[in-house]
């Protein structure tokens, strides 16, 4: 059984008229597995009755010549158009499929220099486009796809390993994540010059938000899956609000190879979470027969995930508005890193698949070490330091060698938990400057690179604001390094202080900043006009009990 409760608010004031709020949140399904006819492409009746507002389309790739697809597409947006729907149009077939050729022979994914990706023909994209229904397009796992040399189809053709933005091997770290800046904007930027409003990636690993954001790509992060839910949030709110991009959320039901791996329970925690961290966009992922079934008169009947999914969208959403958005987010916590695409492979890190149904036969995949893609970036210390400090600030319950259920070898022992309790965290790359920082009281420098700009920026907010700054000795003013040796060792400077340390996750550390992390059993976030969101998170970390102070 699940209670719904409406968020506690403060008692309205004698004479005070109750506020509307702009709509600032949509709320969407990934229908991949639905019933419908082709050439519906989606079961409108199902969609009313959970009171979706827009779809995302799996798209299988070319069933006819380019000419059919043009055709296709025209009719996708107008049956979209006709519902008062809006959708965006998801690419991953092209993630599975070594080839995919149209029956004149044009092939969709092979791409030059040997790159491997999803691209539509100029023609197909503009007819897509022309309908006001249609938000963009979604290139989902990109980063994965990257990062681990498109791993789908390595595995169903051993020997071939293809990137997907750029051929990354044999640069040094800056050059890598420039080529994949590049041809990430590259593809943002043609689909953009053929009309689409938005260009998206759904993130599986909480790397290259940033870069991509930067490029003008909207990144997707995802909720549930093997994932820490308010984790990967951080990272993508802190590429949004850097690059000015909208934040989107994916809730994924998947669990490794099961479907779906997450209970109804969890999926209405994520659901709050997704509203009151203030995303723009939040849809499910997927749709399949866990939402809904149809009955012996093929009529639309909700099932326990479709039910907590129509009364979040159509009696809690109602009667809970929602007066900021992340733009408003006033962060207490900032990890600071240049983002070498680590997120706890490393060396010998893997995770136990299911190979059959009945779950007796399992594989063990190992998580290839290639930095950016590339065969010769590696994991190091330095990478790894960021997810320490996570596991600090999270008062442990982050393990400091990863940050996925993914990394079997860690977190097998632990049953998946989507929350951990945090005080108001983001992350930045190493070129956030001061306007984003101005709230924040503890900032860790974490990684490879930090830019001179950034640098003076926090220098500047430790002396004036009371900044405290974690940092290794490399990162720290050169008086203050001069003097340190080893362990953790704290020196005041103005306003503020830095504390250098050989060791983010160390029990003398987590000493020193125990008062600026927050409680060890909820989430806690801050916007402007002191507003704030509490979280209190159940004892299984899949539940979420929410207070607004307004």
């Amino acid at each position: 059984m699940i209670t719904f409760l409406s968020v506690s608010a403060q008692a309205e004031l004698p004479g005070k008229k109750e506020r509307t709020v702009a709509k600032n949140f949509y709320i969407g399904i990934d229908n991949s597995g639905d019933y419908f006819k082709s050439n519906e492409f989606f079961n409108y009746p199902a969609l009313e009755a959970l009171g979706v507002e827009f779809v995302v389309y799996h798209y299988k790739g070319p069933t006819g010549a380019i000419a059919d697809e043009v055709k296709k597409m025209e009719q996708l947006g107008k049956r979209f158009s006709d519902k008062n729907l809006k959708v965006v149009v998801n690419v991953e077939s092209g993630n599975w499929k070594l080839d995919m050729f149209s029956s004149d022979g044009y092939n969709w994914v092979r791409q030059k220099d040997d790159l491997h990706l999803f691209k539509f023909p100029p023609e197909v994209l503009k007819s897509l486009n022309q309908s006001p229904a249609v938000w963009g397009v979604q290139y989902d796992e990109l980063e994965h796809s990257q990062i681990t040399r498109n791993l789908s189809i390595t595995l169903r053709n051993p020997g071939i390993e293809p990137v997907t933005l750029a051929e990354t091997t044999g640069m040094d770290f800056k050059d890598a994540d420039e080529a994949v800046f590049k041809g990430a904007r590259a593809l943002a930027d043609e689909c953009k010059n053929q009309g689409a409003e938005y260009v998206l990636s759904e993130h599986v690993w909480p790397v290259l938000f940033h870069n991509f954001a930067r490029a003008g790509i909207t990144p997707v992060y995802k909720q549930m899956k093997e994932n820490w839910s308010n984790v990967w949030a951080a990272c993508a709110m802190g590429a949004c609000l850097q690059y000015d991009q909208e934040l989107w959320t994916c809730i994924d039901f998947w669990h490794f190879n099961s479907f779906p791996g997450h209970s109804a329970k969890e999926l209405y925690g994520n659901l709050l979470f997704a509203y009151w961290v203030g995303a723009d966009k939040a849809y499910v992922e997927g749709i399949r027969s866990e939402m809904y079934e149809l009955d012996e008169n093929n009529k639309v009947k909700l099932k326990e995930r479709g039910e907590v999914f129509r009364r979040f969208t159509k009696e809690y959403l109602p009667e809970n508005q929602r007066p900021y958005s992340f733009r408003d987010f006033e962060p207490e916590i900032a990890i600071i890193r240049f983002d070498d695409t680590e997120w706890g492979q490393g060396e010998n890190v893997f995770c136990s698949v299911d190979v059959n149904e009945n779950g007796r036969k399992k594989l063990d995949l190992y998580w290839k070490d290639w930095l950016f893609g590339a065969y010769n970036l590696n994991t190091s210390p330095e990478s790894e330091e960021w997810i320490k400090a996570w596991h600090t600030i999270t008062h442990g319950y982050v393990k400091k060698e990863s940050l996925s259920w993914n990394a079997g070898n860690y977190y097998n022992e632990m049953p998946h938990r989507s929350f951990a309790p945090t005080l108001s965290p983001v992350v930045f790359d190493n070129k956030v400057t001061k306007k984003h920082l101005e709230t924040v009281k503890l900032a860790f420098l974490c990684g490879l690179f930090i830019s001179e700009k950034t640098m003076a920026d926090v220098s500047q907010l430790v002396r004036q604001k009371g900044l405290v700054v974690v940092t290794s000795k490399r990162f720290a003013p050169k008086q203050f390094a001069a003097d340190y040796t080893r362990g953790t060792k704290e020196f005041t400077d103005g306003k503020g202080k830095w504390i250098i340390t050989n060791d983010m996750a160390g029990e003398d550390l987590k000493k020193a900043i125990h008062t600026l992390i927050g409680n060890d059993d909820e989430i806690v976030l801050k916007f402007k006009g002191n507003r704030k969101v509490t979280m209190k998170i159940s004892a299984d970390g899949n539940e979420l009990d929410v207070a607004t102070n307004f």
